[in-house]
């Protein structure tokens, strides 16, 4: 109710939670906890003092904002009730759920219609990622979906029992680094050609008034991500080389 009621005096601590959400992916909140005690006192003193802001309320929203994601996590993980099968093992296979990033939508309306089988053969590195299972296939990386503690020490320990040389076969940070490079490649496609050709639209096209104009943009647009597909392709090659 406070954000709400003054939301422009609650920007700051709005900005300041998620600078915080964004250390703690790469600074371990537990091991630094004191820094990161003393670091927000002195943040919120010099904040409040340099926007007029109360300290108090100041202390209070950025405490209340930074236990949703927490609260949210505990409730999730309480009413989560496994009704289905959400990932089965064989000797030939490795079933699981795994939406591609594209997915999300449909998988929040039906998650078992994104169940996936992989051949075991395929899998050539599986680790723990934080709280989530890390799978590299020979052709992608998978994180499979709703798997609780005790499911992803499951997996591992069969892992570790049938095939341990697959574990941790691939360093997180190679894979995480190669996930990085699938996302760049997928804005350079069509990311870009879709701006360039939104902004093409919206001015040249007279949003969409300009019949001729508008061919030629979303025309422009497909060769243009045909083109960069091309030279990312030959940039991958020339590294892999």
């Amino acid at each position: 109710m406070s954000i709400f009621w003054d939301w422009k005096a609650s920007i700051v601590p709005v900005i300041c939670v998620i600078i915080f959400y964004l250390l703690q992916r790469k600074i371990d909140f537990w091991s630094n906890v004191i820094w990161f005690i003393i670091g927000f006192l002195a943040l919120s003193c010099s904040l409040s003092w340099l926007f007029s802001l109360s300290f108090g309320l100041f202390i209070f929203q950025c405490l209340l904002l930074a236990a949703i994601k927490p609260a949210i996590d505990v409730w999730k993980e309480t009413r989560r009730e496994h009704t289905d099968v959400i990932f089965s093992m064989s000797s030939d296979y490795f079933a699981c759920l795994c939406p591609e990033n594209s997915d999300y939508k449909g998988y929040a309306m039906n998650p078992m219609g994104f169940k996936k089988r992989f051949p075991m053969a395929d899998i050539i590195s599986v680790q723990r990622d934080g709280k989530t299972l890390l799978i590299a296939l020979k052709e992608k990386i998978i994180r499979p979906r709703e798997l609780r503690v005790d499911e992803i020490e499951m997996i591992l320990a069969y892992f570790r029992k049938n095939k341990p040389a697959v574990l941790a076969a691939v360093e997180t940070k190679s894979i995480r680094k190669e996930e990085d490079r699938v996302y760049w490649v997928k804005f350079i496609v069509m990311g870009i050609p879709c701006i360039l050709g939104g902004l093409s639209l919206y001015f040249w096209a007279d949003n969409g008034r300009n019949t001729w104009a508008t061919i030629l943009s979303i025309v422009a647009a497909i060769v243009l991500g045909i083109i960069l597909l091309k030279i990312t392709n030959m940039v991958s090659r020339h590294k892999a080389n």
